[in-house]
């Protein structure tokens, strides 16, 4: 019996070393942050759940869907990863991130959304054209894409968090319990947008600039939504 037991012990640590923590150094540095009395420590617990989402999602995808969306992640996560660092260095943060770190007053699902807002309409395209080309980003559209549906566990678990804010508790309440769908349907949104940004890039550069130029308004919009209803 023990024999088998310590035969059982030794394969379990052979399987764990057999499979590869994917993105581990991201973790590790969502980790840190998250562990730190700044600002920056609410996006990363909320980023941390995400990357542990994207891994389980793309172990399910074959292998070069799965270096696609990792190839993706190391270049999109260390745009947050820099927020931080300008954050201790006293440098200005680009446009996307200025609303998260201006007001010291949030609470922390506002800090929430509007770094999920900014990380998602100003560093995904940006992340996406930097790592692929335009014949690699058509032909990885729908899967990035249909990752959405693993990212609604991440959205669901936000909303289930905001019944504690009185004024979510009341847009739920005017809008007969939709917010749960719209707010899914708007990111969704968003990431359609970003794609299609990464993609205009190549194919119609003054195009996506416009574009760009436009999403400085809206992230500014979603941050005034954001003070005024997520309490």
């Amino acid at each position: 019996m023990r024999f088998i037991t310590i035969l059982l012990g030794m394969l379990i640590s052979v399987i764990a070393v057999a499979q590869p923590r994917y993105n581990a150094a991201l973790l590790d540095t969502l980790t840190f942050i998250a562990s730190t009395k700044t600002p920056s420590q609410h996006f990363a617990g909320l980023y941390y759940n995400a990357i542990e989402i994207t891994n389980n999602y793309a172990a399910t995808q074959p292998d070069s869907v799965r270096r696609f969306i990792f190839g993706f992640e190391e270049r999109f996560a260390p745009a947050f990863f820099t927020s931080y660092k300008n954050l201790n260095t006293h440098t200005p943060q680009i446009y996307c991130w200025q609303p998260y770190y201006t007001d010291t007053t949030l609470n922390d699902l506002q800090y929430k959304f509007i770094g999920m807002t900014a990380h998602i309409n100003g560093d995904m395209w940006v992340a996406l054209k930097d790592t692929y080309s335009y014949d690699t980003l058509k032909k990885y559209k729908k899967p990035l894409l249909k990752f959405q549906q693993a990212l609604n566990v991440l959205f669901d678990s936000m909303y289930v968090t905001s019944a504690k804010y009185p004024k979510l508790r009341r847009l739920r309440f005017l809008t007969l319990g939709l917010d749960r769908l719209i707010g899914k349907k708007v990111i969704l949104y968003w990431r359609k947008r970003q794609v299609q940004m990464a993609l205009l890039y190549y194919s119609n550069p003054a195009k996506c600039e416009r574009k760009n130029r436009r999403l400085k308004n809206t992230i500014r919009r979603w941050h005034r939504f954001a003070v005024k209803w997520i309490k």
